[in-house]
Parts: C-alpha cells; sequence; structure tokens
C-alpha cells in the first residue's frame, strides 16, 4: 500500500502517531501485538477454525456506499469442539440471517463483534459453511490506510466505488476473520450492478451474467491463497485496456488486465505498459510471479495512492514507483504475508525496497536521488522502532519513515552486508520459498538470513528493525608522509540504540589516484591506517550510499589522531580486483584465505603487507592473518 496523502500527513509530524480519524486502542502494556482490533476473547473464537473460502455475493453501485446481498464463509473446525462461530463485522449493518448449512443460526452482536450459535457443535476437522445475508451502507471516518473499507468517490469521469481494508476495515463491507495467518485457499467475489459498470476483483473474471432491471453481475474467481485485507472490488464506467506478458519459466503468456477511466488510454498507456518490464525484472530476482496462472492488473479509483489487492492493484494513478510498489506486494504482502502487524515492514519496506530496484535496472539515473530521499526520510525519526510496537494504531502502522523507508534501508543495508547481489537475491527467494502462501516474522526472515550466508545476523536486525535512531558519524583524518590515519567516533540518535556496529566504505582520493576501502566498526571509537600514494585531498564516506547515517559526508582534516604507539589494523581496497594491504607497521607471518564456507583456498608467506589475489573467483572470502601468536580475521570482496 502506498498513499501519498497519507505519508504527506504522517511527514508533516513524523514523531506523532495520532490521526483524528485512526481505529486506535489504549493498553496499559508497552507493547501491543495484534492480528485485529477486536477483543481478545472473539480473537480466541475466531481461532477455533481455519479459513477455506468466501464467496461473496453483493449487490453494489459506483455511486453508493450501500452494500446488501450475502457472504459465505466456509472453514474447518480446529477446536476439540466449536458451538459458537465468531466473526466481525460493522454494526451499521443489520445481519438478516446466520445459517449453518441452510439452518438458521441465533446471534449476538457487540460492536463488529458477531457470534453465531451453531444448531449442534462441531468437532474437529468437521466442516461448517456459514451463509450471512446482511445489507446497510458502509461507515465513514478513514479507518482503513486510505479512506474505508468501502468508498465512493466522485472524478471527472464520472463516480467510482471500490474497497480498501488493509488494515482492519474488511469488517467494514463484508462479514470476515480478520487475523492475518488464516488466510483463505480461495476466493470468488459476485457483484450485481447497473450494466454501465465494469467490476475488477480477484483472480480470473469467469463470466458476466445478464440479471433483471438493467443490471448484470460480475464474476470472479481466486484460486490462490489470500489473506482477508486483499480482498478486494472496484466498480464504474471503466474501460478495459488488457495485454499478455510473457515471463521466464511461465509456461504460457499471462494477462495483465487494466480496468481505467474512460477515454484516458492516451495518456496513461505508456505508464500501465511498463508493468510488463517490471513483472519481468521482479520474477528474475524474486522468482516467477505468484499468481501467473491467473493474472495481474489495475482498476482506478481516485483513492490518492496505490493498494496492492491480489491480483489486481487499485491505483489512482501510474507513477513509475507507485506502480512498481504495488506490483512487488504481489510477493511480498500478498504471497508472503508478515505474521501480524508489527511486522509491516516485510510487506512495505520489501515493495519499497522493489521500486529502487526498478529504478537500478530502467532508469539508473533516478536511483541515486531514491536513495536520498529514502535516506533522509528515515534518519528524520529519530525515535521509533522499524517493528511496531503498537500495532493497533494504524499511522503508526503506515508510518512512512519508518515501515516504509526506514524498511527498505534495512534491506539495502543488508544487501551490501552480505556482499554479493547473487546470494542477496538468493536469501529474498529462499525467504519467498519458505513462506510461499504463508505468513512470517522479522525473525523467520533472519534466521533464512543467517541459514543463506552461514553467519550471524542477530546484532543487524537487532538495531536496525528493534533499535531506534540512526549513527551519527564524525570522521576526521590526518596523513603523515606516506600514512594515512582516520577516526571514526560514532554516536547514535537516540539513546536506545546508541551504537550501530556497521560496515562503512570509504573512498579515499589523493593527488595520485582514488581508493576505495570498507572498514569495520565494532565500537564507538575506531582508528584505522592505511599507505597511500601522493597527498589525500579529500576522503568521502559511504559515497555508494549504502549506510543510513547522519553527519557530513566528507572526512575532516585532525592532525590531533595520529596515533602515538597503537597500531590500527585492517584491509583495503576492499572490495579488491587483485591486490590487498593489511594496515599497521608489523608484517604477518602467515596469511590464509577461506571461501565463506570455512574451506581454505590459499595459503601466503609474504614478506610484506601487500600481496595479490587476483587468482581468485569473485566472491566473498575471509582473510586470517597471523602475527606471531595473534591471529586476526578480515571478510573481503573479491571483484
Amino acid at each position: 500500500m502506498l498513499g501519498s496523502s497519507w505519508n504527506q500527513v504522517l511527514a508533516q509530524a513524523p514523531t506523532k502517531d495520532e490521526h483524528p480519524c485512526a481505529v486506535t486502542r489504549t493498553a496499559s502494556t508497552s507493547l501491543l501485538l495484534a492480528d485485529g482490533i477486536t477483543s481478545l476473547g472473539h480473537r480466541d473464537l475466531m481461532r477455533q477454525y481455519d479459513m477455506h473460502w468466501y464467496k461473496l455475493d453483493l449487490q453494489l453501485e459506483r455511486n453508493s456506499t450501500d452494500v446488501s446481498g450475502s457472504v459465505t464463509l466456509y472453514a474447518s473446525v480446529v477446536a476439540t469442539s466449536m458451538t459458537e462461530f465468531a466473526f466481525e463485522l460493522h454494526p451499521n449493518f443489520t445481519i438478516e440471517q446466520v445459517t449453518l448449512d441452510g439452518t438458521p443460526c441465533t446471534v449476538r452482536r457487540s460492536g463488529s463483534e458477531v457470534i453465531a450459535v451453531l444448531p449442534v457443535a462441531k468437532s474437529r476437522q468437521k466442516k461448517v459453511r456459514m451463509q450471512v445475508r446482511y445489507a446497510g451502507r458502509a461507515p465513514s471516518g478513514a479507518s482503513a490506510a486510505i479512506g474505508n473499507g468501502f468508498n465512493t468517490g466522485l472524478t471527472p469521469y464520472g463516480p467510482f466505488s471500490w474497497s480498501l481494508s488493509e488494515p482492519f476495515a474488511a469488517s467494514e463491507w463484508f462479514p470476515c476473520k480478520q487475523l492475518l495467518y488464516d488466510k483463505a485457499d480461495s476466493v470468488e467475489v459476485w457483484v450485481t450492478t447497473d450494466v454501465l459498470n465494469k467490476v475488477g476483483s480477484n483472480g480470473l473474471l469467469q463470466r458476466v451474467t445478464p440479471m433483471p432491471n438493467q443490471k448484470h453481475r460480475y464474476e470472479w474467481k481466486s484460486n490462490y491463497p489470500i489473506a482477508y485485507y486483499l480482498i478486494s472490488v472496484a466498480l464504474g464506467q471503466y474501460e478495459e485496456y488488457s495485454f499478455p506478458v510473457t515471463l521466464p519459466g511461465a509456461p504460457q503468456p499471462m494477462l495483465v488486465q487494466n480496468y481505467i477511466y474512460p477515454q484516458t488510454l492516451p495518456s496513461v498507456k505508456a505508464d500501465i505498459d511498463i508493468t510488463a518490464s517490471f513483472l519481468q525484472i521482479f520474477s528474475e530476482h524474486f522468482g516467477l510471479y505468484p499468481f501467473y496462472k491467473e493474472k495481474y492488473g489495475h482498476s482506478m479509483a481516485p483513492i490518492g495512492g496505490g493498494m496492492e489487492h491480489q491480483t489486481m492493484t487499485t491505483q489512482s494513478s501510474f507513477g513509475f514507483t507507485l506502480t512498481a510498489h504495488e506490483l512487488a506486494h504481489q510477493w511480498w504482502g500478498g504471497e508472503v504475508t508478515c505474521a501480524d502487524w508489527s511486522h509491516i515492514w516485510l510487506n512495505e519496506g520489501f515493495a519499497s525496497y522493489s521500486e529502487y530496484l526498478a529504478l537500478e535496472k530502467l532508469r539508473p539515473l533516478d536511483k541515486r536521488g531514491w536513495l536520498t530521499t529514502a535516506r533522509s526520510s528515515a534518519a528524520s525519526q529519530e525515535t521509533g522502532m522499524v517493528f511496531v510496537k503498537d500495532s493497533t494504531s494504524v499511522p503508526r502502522i503506515f508510518n512512512s519513515a519508518l515501515t516504509y523507508r526506514k524498511g527498505a534501508m534495512v534491506l539495502h543495508m543488508l544487501r551490501h552486508a552480505v556482499g554479493s547481489d547473487a546470494l542477496f537475491f538468493k536469501i529474498l527467494q529462499a525467504y519467498r520459498k519458505e513462506y510461499q502462501h504463508k505468513v512470517a516474522t522479522t525473525r523467520d526472515f533472519q534466521k533464512v538470513v543467517e541459514r543463506e550466508t552461514g553467519k550471524p545476523y542477530k546484532y543487524f536486525f537487532d538495531q536496525w528493525v528493534y533499535g531506534e535512531g540512526v549513527p551519527v558519524l564524525n570522521v576526521a583524518y590526518a596523513q603523515r608522509g606516506d600514512s594515512l590515519y582516520i577516526r571514526s567516533n560514532q554516536t547514535g540518535t537516540s539513546p536506545v540504540t546508541p551504537f550501530f556496529k556497521t560496515e562503512v566504505e570509504m573512498k579515499i582520493t589523493t593527488t595520485v589516484k582514488d581508493t576505495l576501502v570498507l572498514v569495520q566498526q565494532n565500537k564507538p571509537l575506531e582508528d584505522y591506517a592505511f599507505k597511500v600514494p601522493g597527498t589525500v585531498t579529500y576522503v568521502e564516506i559511504d559515497p555508494s550510499a549504502w549506510l543510513l547515517y547522519t553527519g557530513f559526508s566528507n572526512a575532516k582534516e585532525d592532525v590531533s589522531i595520529v596515533p602515538i604507539g597503537r597500531e590500527p589494523s585492517g584491509i583495503y581496497p576492499n572490495p579488491t580486483s587483485g591486490m590487498i594491504n593489511l594496515m599497521g607497521w608489523r608484517n604477518p607471518s602467515q596469511v590464509t584465505i577461506l571461501d565463506m564456507l570455512g574451506k581454505t583456498v590459499k595459503v601466503l608467506r609474504p614478506e610484506g603487507r601487500s600481496f595479490s589475489v587476483a587468482d581468485l573467483r569473485a566472491g566473498v572470502y575471509l582473510l586470517k592473518a597471523e602475527y606471531g601468536a595473534e591471529l586476526i580475521t578480515y571478510r573481503f570482496v573479491k571483484l
């Protein structure tokens, strides 16, 4: 989900989590974790069954928020015995009847919490088919991320209606179970409407059935698992613009089906067409588009952004990064869903970073500007975690600086930390495969990272996802002859996380050449030393914009940092295409180079502190330098 108007509101007050129309819930604890906003007791009742299938059979129009019809919920019992079937439906709607396999049930209601008393108890593994007939007007009050569960709006092309259920507003237009972990195995969406309307929804359009009184019924069906908030409708006097796309690994071309405002095709066609390139890029990076057996597409609506409804995103326009973002959600949010809203960065941070990946491939001149904006936004939020403490607060869930921008920067920094694009995308593909059509937490993702790299990354996620603020770098340098001394003094913008263990790239510019070095900052104050040719004119920090930090981008000259009787250590250049230089004044007695699996690939006894690794294959290696009884280990990248 990406909403420009919502993000602008948040940007104006980045440290506030309040919004006058947001659904919030207060509690005495400092950590509120929730799938939804119903009471704990009602959630426990809903956990007594496992959803298999929704069938929505509704009457809707393009100029009204009136909703009527029936919804069938097909599930199986997971409790030992179930006597009550709990679900959610906003109190604006009158429930006309609830039946279990055709037999009427007694109904109790409290706000949006509904309980149907079963005529007979159902034991474990038994199936239940509940049909809810209801009618009413969807509420206003902006309880969804952008707007309400079901909305109508006037455009220059006429009125349009649409749904937007994220995070807790599905019950504002249909009876449902709003628990993220319990995806339905499939969904059918039938909408009876004026014959002039087209209706967009999930999956494939099965048929359009003529109905009495100048109406027809659009019948959509999706056979993929789906989270409740991704079930959708959009309707109005659309024109259809569709085209096939061939994806690598797909057995046949896939349909990209678009319902657009009438007479707008000349102005939006080029922006929609780029969806084909996005599909190919993301399929290469993440694996084949998850729903290739059905479709992808868009339905236009005046929502001020986009919402990633499964297989058919709702968008107000087709800007490059907006379209890329919402498509990426089909992998990150649709196929792999955050286990609860506290881990929403696994949806939004991943989709936001996908904007950068699309720019990297198609508009490389624009990628630096994207990074600059993302870093500035993320660094502006000095308090608050990427992890959402209060996952019942809609504004906090969709905080632009933390959830979207800092979440994206976490992935960007992880990409650099693992040292290889091939390994980074292998991690994403492995994560996607392991949690395909399931839900995941941050620690689940961390485990995949550690398994694929063979290295611990708890420190990384503890500081960037569960920590607060960003590092502040104060870097100084001094030159004495051919020796360059650099001191990095790091503090944090938040006392919650006063120090970030991280790698820092620096570009050393001399009168002879430029050299890129990679240093490890393991404590707040670190000293490094290098041998350099010529006179140093400039030391640039993080020249390729891999790190989220604040402070000056260039080091200041400070002669006081020249060490007295202290020997710094390190290697440079890193990455290297051939030569490696060891910092310090001693020569190692032996150098051993190992691959990331711990296998020795090279043993050297260099005469000095410089030697060649040109014969190594490209990749990430460990270097162990022996100084008598002392052993120092470094990581380096061979280009």
